[in-house]
């Protein structure tokens, strides 16, 4: 904390914290906030690239953009390099703030000169995503209600002159770092996956996947998973999808993921939820992560016609793709990258005129699990590519819920998809909620389950990014904690009250309950044998008899009646 006190954007953090607190704060400052953050990380980006562009010229920056040939230069480079184009000198935040601040109108004039002077190549998913941002701000706050003078507006703009001079390039206290505690805080309530549920998860799959292509969130939330995943491989990888139902979320998850050098042409995210559909274009995934929502009630029933019929057209799909496979020896790389190939696919099937409600292809007593709460799951997990894996947290009443025993017997002893079951620590989660860890593979190998009880054996640390006084303690496993669980998962080891392997034949004779405690002693005191405990009780008995016996038979010679 040292070194933060003497950051400069650390030092206008706690400005902006001070704003939010001592004001009446407006949930529609939200989409300002965020729109601002975007606002000047592009701006500084552009205008610092520019700049070092005419560094060696003998013309200044105003000159270069009243010149043709720059003019022409700056915008090739910045859809190229950044995917965006601010087009004029006087559109960029810091000449904004310098020449329109003092004026009435400075917040409607500060929002226009942003959307009005941004672009982006056509029909990229950088323009589609500005543009939803654009239109969400757009039916969040009145742009006429900016132009007066009140108490909400005058706070809009000393935030706006904060932001504007945070620095885009300090490394101590990052202007990513600012914008992520901003959105963490209670003041803006986004959805946020907790840093111990993603180290976790990143680690496990990092620990499987040495260089994921296509990677997928179904419940987005602000896309911390996909950046930490991406920063764990040093590189954003191939393809990223994600799904949001909140608007607000889903706005702060798209601008996270272009903070942190993303190519939005390759992220393909959808406003909606992943329980009514977990398909993004019939893509297929190498790994799928997520922290999933507590499931139940009417509301996850109602969307499985949906997933009925998603989930048969995506069968129907891939026996398609296994006859092209088998007698063309068409690869799988081929179904996933090649877009003509993929709309004969979807053409043939529409052909075919299928009922797809009609043929899911559960029978027999897996009927039932057409009306399971977590449809939504076999669905995710027929997303997986062959060789795919899905590492998510999800709540610990899927492990022993009577209604899942179906899904976890089709899950287990039908389909032998779940390959890890692992416990987090309370003082981890502290929730009275508590999740667990599922690995769910494709093609596995085995018919054992590895089954992880972190809730005795392990050690933790503070987050880095935990801040005093605003945020909640938020504990990490240590990273000797973390070595210790992937070497036993990436080793299937057995280690006394730690983990256990597990046949699915034992699973099934415990009527496929998974709860970890089942299968993981981790009882510290003598263990008594319950035939060891009956006799001792035989004992007790007898000798009370034997006593009782003495006791009336000595009260008889002295005469005692009662």
């Amino acid at each position: 904390m040292i070194k933060r006190r003497k950051s400069h954007n650390y030092t206008i953090f706690r400005n902006i914290r001070t704003n939010l607190r001592q004001s009446e704060y407006s949930s529609d400052a939200n989409y300002l906030l965020v729109l601002t953050f975007l606002y000047k990380y592009c701006s500084d980006s552009l205008k610092d690239y520019f700049l070092s562009v005419v560094e060696d010229k003998e013309i200044t920056l105003d000159e270069a953009f009243r010149d043709p040939y720059y003019q022409e230069v700056f915008r090739n480079d910045a859809f190229h390099m950044f995917g965006y184009y601010i087009n004029k000198p006087e559109a960029y935040i810091d000449e904004v703030i310098n020449n329109e601040y003092p004026e009435r109108f400075f917040l409607t004039s500060f929002v226009r000169t942003f959307f009005n002077n941004i672009e982006f190549m056509p029909n990229s998913n950088y323009e589609k995503y500005f543009n939803f941002l654009f239109e969400s701000f757009k039916s969040e706050i009145n742009l006429k209600k900016l132009e007066f003078d009140n108490e909400h507006n005058l706070l809009y703009k000393d935030l706006i002159y904060s932001i504007s001079k945070l620095d885009l390039f300090e490394d101590e206290f990052s202007f990513t770092e600012v914008f992520d505690q901003i959105c963490q805080s209670r003041y803006m309530g986004i959805e946020h996956d907790p840093d111990y549920i993603n180290t976790i998860l990143t680690e496990l799959v990092c620990a499987t996947k040495s260089s994921p292509i296509d990677v997928y969130n179904p419940f987005l939330n602000d896309a911390s998973s996909l950046i930490n995943l991406s920063d764990k491989f040093s590189f954003p990888y191939g393809k990223s999808y994600g799904k949001c139902f909140d608007k607000l979320t889903y706005c702060v998850g798209m601008v996270r993921l272009f903070m942190n050098y993303f190519d939005l042409d390759g992220v393909f995210l959808e406003f909606g939820n992943a329980i009514d559909s977990v398909d993004i274009d019939g893509a297929s995934y190498d790994v799928i992560i997520s922290k999933l929502p507590q499931i139940g009630g009417w509301s996850s029933r109602i969307s499985n016609k949906t997933q009925n019929i998603e989930l048969s057209k995506r069968s129907k799909r891939r026996k398609l793709e296994n006859v092209l496979s088998s007698n063309f020896k068409m690869s799988e790389k081929s179904f996933a990258d090649d877009a003509q190939l993929n709309d004969a696919l979807e053409s043939l099937l529409e052909k075919m005129d299928m009922d797809l409600g009609s043929e899911i292809e559960f029978n027999g007593e897996y009927e039932s699990l057409k009306d399971s709460e977590y449809l939504f799951l076999i669905n995710l997990i027929n997303n997986l590519k062959n060789d795919g894996v899905m590492v998510v947290a999800i709540p610990q009443s899927f492990l022993f819920k009577n209604s899942l025993s179906t899904l976890r017997k089709y899950l287990t002893l039908e389909h032998n998809y779940l390959d890890t079951i692992i416990s987090i620590p309370d003082e981890l989660g502290r929730s009275a909620r508590p999740e667990i860890i599922c690995v769910f593979r494709k093609n596995r190998n085995s018919d054992n389950l590895l089954f992880v009880d972190l809730s005795q054996n392990f050690k933790t640390k503070k987050s880095s990014n935990a801040l005093p006084g605003m945020f909640k303690r938020n504990l990490l496993l240590s990273e000797d904690s973390i070595n210790k669980l992937i070497d036993v998962y990436k080793n299937n080891q057995i280690i006394d009250k730690y983990s256990n392997v597990v046949s699915i034949s034992d699973i099934e004779n415990n009527d496929f309950n998974l709860s970890v405690s089942r299968y993981v002693d981790t009882f510290e005191g003598e263990f008594i044998q319950l035939k060891d405990l009956v006799h001792e009780k035989e004992e007790i008995t007898s000798n009370i008899k034997r006593l009782n016996k003495k006791i009336d038979e000595m009260m008889d010679e002295l005469n005692i009646n009662f």
